[in-house]
């Protein structure tokens, strides 16, 4: 009789057991949510390499072994060191750089803005509210042609060479001069001045000291008339950056660390463009704004 109520319990249990298996079952299949520990996912800002357009000229070019050089190339790679990204130069035409930064084929471009004329920050592009530089833009002829401009009306008899930055549709000659030839690079401009296929050419001064140098070329500045802004500008189209308001303010205080520890000076004086210092604008704004569509 003992024996039959001992065993009254353990077949109670076995039940119980049993009848408690699938609930069992499903708490290991699916845990309730306040036992899941979910390892968070890290979403860098970047994917390296970043792509930078550089287009010919005295700041940026690639020499005839494809490696690049340049104060704004040397500029860039110091800073993304700082940020801790990569980069790759892609070398291009600027009006092609401009379309691959809109498309995202590209990440980083150095846009060009002149004040009252057609020559402009591509839009919806990321920049920054400040130029990087600020330079004076002036007419340069042969030392030995002797040229003399005081107006502007005195500069549309002349036959005006440009680099090309905009569209032809958006095209309007410089100073109204009729007769303005544009060219891809600076090499093409000063080839057309030596030629006499243009009497005067639209340059700042920094690349119109390294081309007198590199080119042996003597040139006069003979009329001052406007500025060139320069900015880095940012793809909001970007497969690589995830946010580039975000990251264009980053890419800025970066930037104004890299100056304020002497490196853009060192950098400057590696590519023998000491002058350059005097127009960079140390009064930098680190905001970041869309450019809107005219």
């Amino acid at each position: 009789m003992q024996s039959l109520l001992h065993r009254a319990p353990h077949k109670k249990a076995q039940a119980l057991c049993l009848a408690l298996l699938p609930l069992c079952l499903l708490y290991l299949l699916c845990p309730p949510l306040q036992a899941q520990t979910i390892q968070a996912k890290t979403h860098p800002e970047t994917l390296a390499p970043l792509k930078v357009a550089i287009y010919p000229s005295p700041f940026g070019y690639q020499d005839n072994k494809g490696v690049t050089h340049g104060v704004r190339p040397d500029f860039i790679a110091a800073i993304a060191k700082l940020m801790g990204w990569e980069v790759e130069f892609i070398h291009m035409p600027y009006l092609r750089a401009a379309h691959e930064l809109k498309t995202g084929g590209v990440d980083i471009l150095n846009g060009i803005n002149i004040p009252s004329t057609y020559v402009r920050l591509p839009p919806e592009a990321i920049s920054p509210l400040t130029p990087h530089t600020t330079l004076p833009l002036s007419l340069y002829s042969l030392a030995d042609r002797g040229f003399e401009i005081k107006t502007r009306d005195e500069a549309k008899r002349y036959r005006i060479g440009a680099l090309r930055r905009t569209s032809t549709e958006q095209r309007t000659p410089w100073l109204g001069q009729e007769s303005t030839d544009y060219f891809e690079d600076a090499d093409k401009l000063i080839k057309a001045l030596l030629a006499k296929r243009v009497d005067v050419v639209i340059l700042e001064p920094v690349s119109a000291a390294i081309i007198s140098k590199q080119l042996g070329v003597k040139l006069r500045r003979v009329f001052d008339y406007s500025t060139v802004e320069s900015f880095p500008l940012f793809s909001a189209k970007s497969p690589r950056i995830r946010n580039t308001l975000i990251f264009c303010q980053d890419f800025i205080a970066a930037q104004i660390k890299v100056y304020d520890s002497g490196k853009y000076a060192e950098i400057l004086k590696t590519n023998n463009m000491d002058n350059l210092l005097t127009y960079f604008n140390q009064g930098y704004s680190p905001s970041c704004r869309i450019i809107p569509a005219e």
